[in-house]
C-alpha cells in the first residue's frame, strides 16, 4: 500500500545519522537544509568530509546515541542499519534505512528545493533512480517563476486575510493568481509586478 505523505518541522530537532558515506551524507545534508540538529557516527568520521554543520563523531553505532533523538537514519552497513532499526523502533523513534526500506517506518522521497517550494516524488521504494528522474523532469517542468510565485503568494496571503472579510471571494482571489495567470506574469514582468496586480485585487474586493 502507499505510504501516508507529510512533511514535518525538524527545525531544532535531534536526528541520528549512523553512517556517513555517499548516502549517508547525502541525507545529512538534507536534514541540515531542513533545520535539523544532525549527529552523524561513523569509525571512519576523521577521514570523510562530514557536511559543515552536523556534529560527527568517529565511533561505532550504539544505541545510546539514539537517545534525545526524533528521528534516525540507518546509511551503514546491512548489519548494523538492522540494529539501529531495531534499537530505535524500541525506543519509539522512527527510523529510515537505506539497505532495507521496508524495514522501517518510512521513506525518503526525491526532493527538490528552491525557495519557499519543495517538490517530492516517491514510488513506495520500488524505484529511487526513477523518481529522481522524474523529479528532476518535474522541476525543469515548473522552471524558476514557479519558486517566485511561492515566495509572493506566502506574502501576500497574510495581507488577503486581513483585508477580505468574505472566505470564498478570498479564495477565489488567491486561485486565480496560483496558476498560469500568475506564472505568465511573473516570467515577463517578474514579481514586483506580480505583487501590484494581486494587491489592487486584493483591495477591489468590496
Amino acid at each position: 500500500m502507499p505510504g501516508y505523505p507529510i512533511e514535518l518541522d525538524l527545525i531544532g530537532q535531534r536526528v541520528l545519522v549512523v553512517g556517513l558515506g555517499v548516502v549517508g551524507r547525502r541525507k545529512a545534508r538534507g536534514l541540515l537544509a531542513a533545520g535539523a540538529r544532525v549527529l552523524g557516527v561513523d569509525p571512519r568520521a576523521n577521514d570523510i568530509e562530514a557536511p559543515e554543520g552536523i556534529e560527527a563523531r568517529a565511533e561505532d553505532y550504539r544505541a545510546e546515541h539514539l537517545q534525545g533523538m526524533r528521528l534516525a537514519i540507518a546509511a551503514a552497513t546491512r548489519e548494523v542499519n538492522r540494529r539501529v532499526v531495531a534499537d530505535a523502533k524500541g525506543f519509539g523513534i522512527w527510523v529510515n534505512t537505506a539497505t532495507e526500506p521496508g524495514a522501517g517506518e518510512f521513506r525518503l522521497p526525491a526532493v527538490w528545493r528552491d525557495g519557499p517550494l519543495t517538490l517530492t516524488v516517491a514510488t513506495g521504494g520500488a524505484s529511487p533512480a526513477l523518481a529522481a528522474r522524474l523529479r528532476d523532469r518535474a522541476a525543469r517542468a515548473l522552471g524558476s517563476e514557479a519558486a517566485v510565485l511561492a515566495g509572493v503568494l506566502a506574502e501576500l496571503r497574510p495581507i488577503a486575510l486581513a483585508r477580505v472579510a468574505d472566505p470564498e471571494h478570498r479564495r477565489r482571489c488567491l486561485e486565480r493568481w496560483a496558476g498560469p495567470r500568475g506564472l505568465r506574469l511573473c516570467a515577463e514582468q517578474g514579481p514586483a509586478a506580480v505583487r501590484e496586480a494581486i494587491l489592487r485585487e486584493i483591495d477591489s474586493i468590496k
